[in-house]
């Protein structure tokens, strides 16, 4: 029942009330106070306010989905290319150790005096293989903070995430290093 018609009701019975004799509540204000809220606009919605409503709602929620869904294939994204990032540092650092070490294991027979040049140039590569090392375990501890509830938690796999792209940068560098330094050991090689 909406609130006009129980107001027509009530005025109704009031003034049946009234008719009768009772004069002990103050029927003219309560009536005047009825007719307020009978004349007032209803509030009720209508069938088509209602589906309105309802499918504005609906919308929210598949543009809630939507965004949702599209947050975690970007942080899946970012999540594979991190990896494949480690991956190729440490196949890059780590294939040069093991080339130039085969190298130098060959030199030791031919010429002995010069497995020194050749094991300094292996060096950054070794430090590249190792930051990288480091970073596949900080990249498991970052994220498993990021999963955390506690925001201090969360901001500390925000630092460690941080650390991570330092010790890939490092990783590519040292590899950048290392290849200096082993181009010039074998332009120096005689």
């Amino acid at each position: 029942m909406s609130a006009q018609k129980f107001a027509t009701q009530l005025k109704e019975t009031i003034q049946d009330i009234k008719k009768n004799g009772t004069a002990a509540i103050y029927c003219d204000n309560l009536i005047a106070y009825l007719d307020d809220v009978g004349s007032s606009p209803s509030t009720s919605l209508t069938e088509a306010d209602l589906e309105k409503y309802k499918a504005d709602l609906q919308l929210h929620i598949e543009q809630n989905k939507n965004y949702h869904e599209s947050k975690l294939e970007m942080f899946r994204s970012v999540i594979t290319s991190g990896q494949n990032a480690i991956r190729s540092s440490l196949l890059m650092n780590g294939g040069a150790s093991v080339a130039l070490l085969a190298f130098i294991g060959h030199l030791t027979k031919i010429k002995p005096e010069s497995v020194v040049v050749f094991s300094n140039a292996l060096f950054p590569f070794v430090l590249g293989v190792l930051a990288m090392t480091i970073t596949s375990g900080f990249t498991y501890l970052s994220q498993w903070l990021y999963d955390s509830e506690s925001l201090k938690a969360q901001k500390w796999g925000f630092y460690i995430n941080l650390v991570c792209i330092g010790l890939g940068l490092l990783s590519y560098t040292a590899f950048m290093w290392g290849m200096y330094r082993a181009f010039y050991a074998f332009t120096n090689f005689v």
